[in-house]
């Protein structure tokens, strides 16, 4: 049934208006914009005939059809009533975006208590209130105040509207975007649970993203994470891990912050992945958007630069992972590939000046079937002198990577240097990952090693 807040026929907009500065204009000139999204548009206000060029009503009960979705924006001493016209109007999903309700204070909480008690009893579901709304970027439709994602294959639940965007913004700069995107706010009624089903379903979500303070339910959270675990990563990023972050969480939602270490032996047993903080939840996403999961835990290393390779071998070890040494046969294979002063260990310090080719052969040899490796880092560092240019020794790695079928991960390790933006280029193009630090690298091998033995379990 969640399905209907993501693909609706038709949308009322409450508290529409051209007013720029208030939340009806955002969320309005979101939906309206998009010329993909399908779907009938009714602007409700009090002020205007118009709004952005449709008709607006009164009231939703002046609307001549019937409405699948209304998005309700205005102040929160108007909400329960225009819910009771929603109830009357027979609109079948509700999004409250106004705020002001359980966060602030105990008689907000039985206001929303009552309010979730009509619609169920009506058979309406809501999102929120207290939320920025929802995103189907697959049909264009953007209902919130928020901005538009790149198109991609992550879908996110967040209890938070700002983190979304934030998250967005990051994917963004890794050239990555959403699906769908849901903040649910208080959660009065439709929990994050009933969104993580939906996400499960849909063929156009293949990582599920997820950033919560509080757990309402935590054996069914439990239960739709361990359904979600032999199909699709399930990522999760928890606020409130602190005594004063809980507190913080308290005021932001007006929920009580679960206990974070239960929390996260619950999702490492229910086969999600759960992330320590922003930087490693990107990095996880970008992970499993772009790369294969490995077959095994042999790590093979090859590096331009002796201080890259040590540095990620510490970052290796810190997150509980080991390089296990070359086999005789890769030795073997190895050895006519790069220069004499090369010695054959894990990893394979190449010498400053491996170039495209040596990247390419060298990489290959490592993702062939018969190498024992299994995860393959081609790691660069580029100082600005031998005519080097970053982005040739990438694609080095990325046509070694085609040509092998990307069967095993490759995770190129690319510490920042000049012409890092001609990297990003490459990479987007090629839709390659690329990692700017020995501790992301490592992470996400981690986290492919991870997410390899929830599936072996699984099975």
């Amino acid at each position: 049934m969640t399905n209907l807040f993501f693909s609706p026929n038709s949308i009322a907009i409450i508290g529409a208006t051209e007013d720029p500065k208030k939340f009806g204009n955002a969320v309005t000139s979101n939906i309206v914009k998009n010329p993909k999204l399908t779907a009938k548009i009714f602007p409700i206000s009090r002020s205007s005939s118009t709004i952005l060029g449709l008709t607006a009503y009164r009231s939703i009960l002046d609307v001549p059809e019937s409405v699948d979705l209304a998005i309700i924006l205005v102040p929160a001493k108007f909400v329960p009533s225009v819910v009771d016209d929603c109830i009357e109007k027979k609109v079948k999903r509700i999004i409250i975006v106004t705020a002001g309700f359980g966060e602030i204070s105990p008689e907000g909480k039985e206001i929303e208590q009552k309010m979730a008690e009509k619609c169920r009893n009506a058979g309406i579901r809501v999102i929120g209130p207290n939320c920025v709304g929802i995103q189907n970027v697959d049909i264009g439709m953007n209902a919130s105040f928020i901005q538009d994602p790149l198109p991609g294959k992550i879908s996110m639940v967040s209890q938070s509207g700002s983190f979304g965007c934030a998250i967005m913004d990051g994917l963004k700069w890794n050239d990555m975007g959403m699906s769908k995107f849901a903040n649910i706010g208080n959660a009065m009624d439709v929990s994050f649970d009933e969104i993580l089903e939906f996400f499960n379903t849909d063929p156009n979500t293949h990582v599920i993203a997820i950033y919560l303070e509080a757990v309402k339910d935590g054996a069914a959270f439990y239960q739709v994470l361990k359904k979600i675990a032999p199909n699709k990563p399930a990522v999760v990023l928890k606020g409130g891990r602190t005594q004063a972050g809980m507190a913080a969480a308290g005021s932001h939602t007006g929920s009580l912050a679960s206990n974070y270490t239960v929390l996260k032996a619950a999702v490492d047993q229910a086969g999600g992945i759960m992330c320590e903080n922003i930087e490693d939840y990107i990095t996880t996403l970008k992970t499993f958007s772009l790369l294969p999961i490995p077959k095994g835990v042999n790590i093979g290393v090859l590096t331009n630069s002796g201080g890259a390779g040590v540095l990620y071998s510490d970052s290796a070890e810190e997150l509980g992972l080991k390089l296990s040494p070359f086999s005789e046969h890769l030795k073997e294979k190895l050895k006519p590939l790069v220069i004499d002063l090369v010695q054959m260990v894990n990893p394979l310090d190449m010498i400053a000046g491996a170039n495209e080719e040596n990247y390419y052969r060298v990489t290959k040899a490592m993702l062939e079937e018969d190498s024992g490796i299994d995860i393959v880092v081609p790691c660069g560092v580029y100082p600005p002198f031998l005519g080097m240019k970053f982005e040739k020794n990438l694609e080095g790695m990325i046509r070694a990577w085609n040509e092998t079928g990307r069967k095993k991960p490759l995770i190129p390790l690319l510490v920042f240097g000049s012409g890092y933006e001609k990297v990003k280029e490459v990479a987007t193009r090629e839709c390659v990952p690329i990692f700017s630090t020995p501790h992301e690298a490592a992470y996400a091998t981690k986290v492919l090693i991870q997410r390899m033995k929830v599936l072996d379990r699984d099975r």
